[in-house]
């Protein structure tokens, strides 16, 4: 999506750098690093789904330009849907042929 290699890299510090502890019978524990992931009520987090389900939609449409994907017709025929995206769902409607599901597969 264009993200240059600095911001690329102070993403993936603030995800996988994040220093954690936990309750344990009511007393917090020593501090850990986080390998992976964002903790809960991260500011990135929203921000970061945005861009990842962006990219996802963004393979569909190339997918759907270039035929490897089919979706389906609504209405008149006018209205051609491969996906839908609402918060933090996907559906993809997908014309049952064997290539078309397969491409879909590759994409997620």
């Amino acid at each position: 999506m264009g993200f240059g290699w600095k911001w690329r890299r102070w993403i993936g510090y603030c995800i996988s750098t994040p220093m954690l502890s936990v309750l344990v019978n009511g007393s917090p524990s020593r501090e850990f690093v986080v390998g992976r992931g964002l903790r809960q009520g991260n500011l990135l987090s929203p921000f970061l789904f945005n861009v990842a389900v962006e990219g996802l939609s963004a393979l569909f449409r190339k997918a759907k330009d270039l035929d490897f994907v089919k979706g389906v017709y609504f209405g008149d025929g006018s209205v051609h849907v491969s996906h839908l995206q609402f918060a933090d769902d996907t559906i993809v409607f997908i014309q049952p042929r064997e290539d078309y599901l397969m491409n879909t597969r590759r994409i997620l």
